[in-house]
């Protein structure tokens, strides 16, 4: 089933806000690295993917009704420094930081873009974790899942739209992808090797993985709330303290969503097990619960069908650990008996290095 884990930083973002003169001398400096992406649409940007610099974004911002200027420097640490393996991870260490901070800084000077790596702050980072599967199967099995969970308070579901850009083929994507966000911050779910062949950026040696990616991409104040306050003295700080704690802070995210812990059987045999309670005041509404979710698009949407209190239904909850079954079920169709859920998988005996 699972293979291993592999926990670490996939990108993030400088950013910080620039004179009317910087703001012409850098969008004058990038027009000679290739062609710009101009977005005229709300909050008007220029983005440059620099051939050159694989491994770094940057976007220009031009915020006309207040008057002012931006630049984002969104990096991609492994690629900068030096990696063609597009699922690695970044995990800070003194030894990869001084070639980051060379590169990077050396690159921004260039492009005439004011600041450096250490002065800088960085305004989001992605804590990411690879789930690499023995099989497809699994990945396709617990996307289901995450798609039935239950969304967290202020969060709502985002989905790929045709007219954003933001991939290729939005139909495709949104099929292997489940994500959800809040002002400061979202938790994206996808199928890593998919998003690599849409992206024509899936070497032949990947063909064979299956991997599961979470990433739970925190803005500045989120960043704060989940690392501390301490860890954003400095970016060199940040970096450590995010590579050593990303498992922590996603499984958080996974139990927050999953309010029980049991195994995900298929439907037939949850049913089977959750007839064995002998009390019919316990059996009952926990049968209903489990029809209810096979049949709903979510959790969240057969807990309300059954019409509850809050209180009767955390009751509920437990009475579905006690048994160590999981309402969300897979289908009686599905290749795979059953699963254990996700945040019981991301524990620090499965990931191979942090």
């Amino acid at each position: 089933m699972l293979e291993y884990i592999e926990v670490g930083i996939h990108t993030f973002e400088l950013s910080q806000p620039l004179s009317k003169n910087q703001f012409n001398e850098v969008l004058n400096q990038i027009r000679t690295r290739g062609q710009l992406f101009h977005n005229k649409k709300g909050q008007e940007s220029y983005t440059l993917r620099d051939k050159q610099m694989p491994g770094v974004q940057i976007i220009l911002y031009r915020i006309k009704k207040r008057h002012t200027y931006r630049v984002s420097i969104i990096v991609e640490p492994c690629r900068i420094l030096g990696s063609n393996i597009p699922t690695e991870l970044y995990h800070y260490d003194k030894e990869s930081y001084k070639p980051l901070k060379k590169h990077l800084n050396h690159y921004l000077e260039e492009m005439c873009i004011p600041g450096k790596l250490e002065n800088m702050p960085i305004s989001r980072c992605d804590l990411t974790c690879n789930m690499v599967f023995c099989s497809q199967d699994y990945v396709d099995a617990y996307l289901r899942i995450l798609k039935k969970s239950c969304l967290i308070p202020k969060y709502q579901v985002d989905h790929f739209k045709n007219n954003e850009k933001k991939a290729k083929d939005p139909q495709r994507a949104n099929q292997h992808t489940y994500c959800i966000r809040c002002k400061q911050a979202s938790f994206l779910c996808y199928d890593k090797i998919n998003q690599l062949e849409m992206t024509g950026r899936c070497p032949e040696r990947l063909d064979d993985l299956a991997i599961l990616r979470l990433e739970a991409q925190l803005k500045r104040p989120s960043l704060k709330r989940a690392l501390g306050k301490r860890a954003l003295e400095s970016n060199d700080k940040l970096l450590k303290t995010a590579s050593g704690q990303a498992d922590s802070v996603i499984r958080s995210y996974l139990n927050r969503m999953f309010p029980c812990s049991g195994t995900h059987l298929r439907y037939e045999d949850a049913v089977s097990a959750i007839r064995k309670v002998k009390k019919e005041k316990r059996r009952e509404p926990m049968l209903s619960l489990l029809r209810k979710v096979s049949d709903s698009a979510t959790l969240d949407n057969a807990a309300r069908k059954l019409d509850v209190s809050d209180k009767k239904l955390k009751k509920l909850y437990e009475e579905f650990d006690k048994q160590g079954v999981n309402p969300i079920t897979l289908p009686n169709s599905s290749s795979i008996a059953e699963i254990p859920p996700l945040n019981k998988l991301v524990c620090e005996e499965n990931i191979l290095m942090k």
